[in-house]
């Protein structure tokens, strides 16, 4: 433990009548699903929609892009501008 994390477990301890062991397990207690669910590791899922089955996946990937000329046509026409 630093010692500023000492300083203030010790000030924290006076304030409260608590001993500094005592503090440090409510600490504990009160802080320890703040801080698992600040840090837990991501499920890795972006998103609560199902992936599509790999048959419908691999049928829609095999089409050709039909929207392209349309897609192609509107970023030409915009103006991109950078900031100074």
């Amino acid at each position: 433990m630093n010692r500023e994390l000492a300083r203030q477990v010790a000030r924290a301890a006076r304030e409260t009548g608590l001993s500094r062991a005592e503090l440090m397990r409510q600490a504990l207690s009160f802080g320890l699903p703040q801080v698992v669910q600040a840090l837990r590791k991501s499920s890795g899922r972006l998103t609560s929609v199902d992936p599509l089955p790999r048959r419908a996946a691999a049928a829609l990937y095999r089409l050709d892009d039909d929207d392209q000329p349309q897609v192609r046509r509107l970023t030409t026409n915009q103006s991109f501008e950078i900031a100074d």
